[in-house]
């Protein structure tokens, strides 16, 4: 049975599955769903067409599902599991797509997500963090305090986003993100190798970077795009890196 303190508000049409905790002070809305054993600390806040899945943790003062200013529509949200979701944190609700929250992921003190967002599997979000409306965060991204990812941005998986960096265009996979705009600064060697990447994918990615960025903060250099096509053997990773470039270079952004 649900643990719910009796100070919390949980409106008619909830539905709360076996081992949750609500704690005082919290409001939960009529179409919230919350699953298996997820702990919803006080003042915690859950609205729209929400749901919750198993092993959750949510801090106090976060809101999710709260729908953006003068949307005026019932807006959808759907989150995975075992998700850390710290204070003050909010999650909008998508109107035409629900926002969708992966797997495994920490969202530290004060970030917010945008409406529609979509985020992986085991990402870092540190705080402060600002992932715009309709933006797509991929698995195993990190980023750290006070980066901020503009709207409809897609930013590859295994990428680091340091501290106050401005991501507003499309960023690769495997890469280290700074400035802002940002630079793309080199492989995000650390982070592969303790996601058990090899040092034969990790030499391979370094050599690709050299040439198609070279530190500079235009996009992708063309011609090394095309030297790369044309190597007979492509390892893996940089295969699935050009993949990614020449999939978004074909709708205008890198």
């Amino acid at each position: 049975m649900p643990n719910i303190s009796p100070q919390a508000i949980i409106e008619e049409g909830a539905q709360l599955a076996r081992g949750v905790r609500v704690g005082p002070f919290s409001y939960l809305g009529p179409q919230v769903r919350i699953g298996p054993d997820c702990t919803l600390e006080n003042n915690v806040t859950i609205l729209g067409d929400t749901v919750l899945g198993e092993k959750n943790h949510v801090f106090p003062m976060a809101v999710l599902g709260t729908a953006p200013v003068g949307s005026g529509t019932v807006v959808s949200c759907r989150i995975g599991n075992a998700n850390a979701i710290r204070e003050h944190v909010t999650i909008y609700g998508g109107a035409s797509s629900p926002t969708r929250i992966g797997t495994d992921n920490l969202l530290m003190i004060d970030c917010t997500v945008g409406a529609g967002a979509v985020v992986g599997d085991h990402c870092i979000f540190a705080n402060v963090t600002h992932i715009g409306a309709g933006t797509r965060m991929a698995d195993c991204t990190h980023t750290s305090g006070f980066a901020a990812i503009a709207d409809g941005v897609t930013v590859g998986a295994y990428t680091f986003i340091a501290g106050y960096a401005g991501v507003d265009r499309d960023a690769p996979c495997f890469a280290i993100l700074q400035g802002s705009p940002f630079r793309v600064r080199g492989v995000n060697t650390h982070k592969l190798r303790r996601c058990g990447f090899g040092d034969d994918d990790i030499r391979a990615l370094k050599d690709a970077f050299r040439e198609l960025f070279n530190g500079q903060t235009e996009d992708p250099d063309p011609a090394g795009l095309e030297r790369l096509r044309r190597q007979k053997e492509l390892n893996p990773c940089v295969r699935r890196l050009l993949e990614a470039l020449e999939r978004r270079s074909g709708e205008g952004t890198c």
